[in-house]
């Protein structure tokens, strides 16, 4: 045994920690436990159905992936007499798969995402750039909330961008910042920065619709069943201990399994500004 169980337990507490400070992806969108940390797939249950569909609602099962990130750690650093050693290294690692969790996560989000209206000039707005952007912006807003609340999620949603998306967002009129008035006319109550919606010079932004009254960073604690989407996760983010190298090291790596399930391709939509 490399680890001893007491040293496991001290990781694996420290990896739930940090990861759930560091994953938007865990922050904002609801999971539940498959419990069967072997399960390989997972039902995709739909919450959408056309007016007149009378038939069952089902599609195929999600496959349930596999990420992790593997490292090494010495002889020395594993049996320290404190943790310490062992636990940064496992930590700075925990941040690098909540980022590729989030880089999943939001890659099929923004796939998946139905398209949000273009907004147009305002009639009537003001000439000046900044009044021209933030009236475009609001309106962008004001429609894709449009499109969610059509299906029914009417609790306040919420909003993840980019960092142009978030620079339009706070933009400054009169001195005065149009940040709040903007998020509140389009009911958000959650908004995030992140990274994998990165582009050079467009704002992307994707509204998550919800039926939940959830607080920003909340998601955990909420029934996901009533949200259109949601993680089933069927390993939790822990540390796996692989064994010796060749070289004499111990090989560790933190790892999570779990499936994206979007239930409701309605109650996501893409804003580009």
């Amino acid at each position: 045994m490399y680890l001893s169980a007491e040293r496991i337990a001290i990781a694996n507490q420290a990896i739930k920690e940090t990861f759930e400070q560091t994953s938007i992806a865990w922050q904002a969108i609801p999971h539940w436990d498959t419990g069967d940390p072997a399960q390989t797939k997972v039902r995709r249950d739909i919450a959408y159905a056309a007016p007149n569909d009378k038939g069952p609602l089902g599609e195929d099962p999600v496959p349930i992936e596999t990420l992790a990130i593997d490292f090494y750690v010495t002889v020395a650093q594993a049996t320290a007499p404190t943790p310490d050693s062992l636990l940064a290294a496992v930590i700075a690692r925990t941040v690098y798969l909540a980022a590729k969790v989030d880089g999943k996560v939001i890659g099929e989000l923004r796939g998946k995402a139905q398209p949000g209206d273009i907004p147009g000039p305002v009639p009537g707005a003001s000439q000046n750039a900044v009044n021209a952007a933030i009236a475009k912006l609001l309106n962008g807003l004001i429609d894709a909330r449009a499109k969610v609340e059509d299906v029914g999620y009417r609790a306040p949603s919420c909003l993840l961008t980019n960092t142009v998306g978030l620079k339009a967002l706070a933009q400054l009129d009169a001195g005065l910042s149009e940040l709040d008035p903007l998020l509140d006319a389009a009911v958000v109550n959650s908004r995030y920065r992140v990274a994998q919606l990165a582009d050079a010079d467009k704002g992307k932004m994707i509204l998550l619709g919800r039926r939940q009254r959830i607080a920003h960073g909340g998601a955990p604690a909420v029934l996901p069943g009533e949200e259109p989407v949601d993680l089933a996760v069927s390993a939790a983010p822990s540390l796996e201990v692989i064994g010796e190298t060749k070289d004499g090291n111990i090989e560790l790596a933190v790892r999570i399994r779990f499936a994206l399930r979007i239930t409701d391709e309605h109650g996501v939509v893409g804003v580009v500004i």
